[in-house]
């Protein structure tokens, strides 16, 4: 099957990366797809198995963003930071913010940048127009959460930036976010 520009789609093999938009088809086998789970996708949907989803469970105003972004101008980055776990005792805004916490899941901090990740947690442990808990509680980049989603262009960027912390809260994680 091979979608047209447009459609909401989900890839059955990959249930994690949600729904999708379809924002290029090169007409034959190749299909660009960004997903809300699992970022911008190249495909070939000889091997790739993809479904049209019409059902109104497909219907987010993220994918419509992702739909009107200009690709070409796609500069911006996630990035998350693990967060030394004695966040959670310390700061209590920090406890407040994850009453979903599960014990044994890391603390982090999701951010956009329009500078590299590794440049902006520099910047951030620098004191550099920094998170305070950052400069805090930072350790280290934790690339296997948002390195599937970059680059974006700056409007998705901006609404991806809570939509992948409400991922990581889901999944049991403990989130900041400004």
């Amino acid at each position: 099957m091979s979608p047209t520009h447009g459609l909401r789609v989900c890839c059955p093999k990959k249930p994690e990366w949600g729904f999708g938009h379809v924002l290029a088809d090169d007409g034959g086998a190749k299909v660009t797809v960004f997903f809300l789970g699992g970022g911008k996708r190249t495909l070939d949907t000889t091997i790739a198995e993809l479904d049209v989803v019409t059902s109104n469970a497909a219907v987010n105003p993220i994918l419509d963003v992702a739909a009107d972004g200009n690709w070409k101008y796609a500069h911006h980055n996630l990035y998350v930071i693990e967060l030394r776990p004695a966040i959670f005792t310390k700061e209590r805004r920090f406890f407040e913010a994850n009453p979903h916490w599960l014990p044994g899941h890391l603390c982090v901090y999701v951010g956009m940048t329009g500078l590299t990740p590794e440049e902006r947690f520099q910047k951030h442990l620098r004191g550099e127009k920094d998170a305070w808990f950052v400069q805090r509680y930072g350790q280290r980049l934790l690339p296997d959460l948002y390195r599937h989603f970059n680059p974006l262009p700056y409007d998705l960027a901006r609404v991806m930036e809570p939509e992948l912390a409400r991922q990581l809260r889901e999944q049991g994680y403990g989130v900041w976010q400004n």
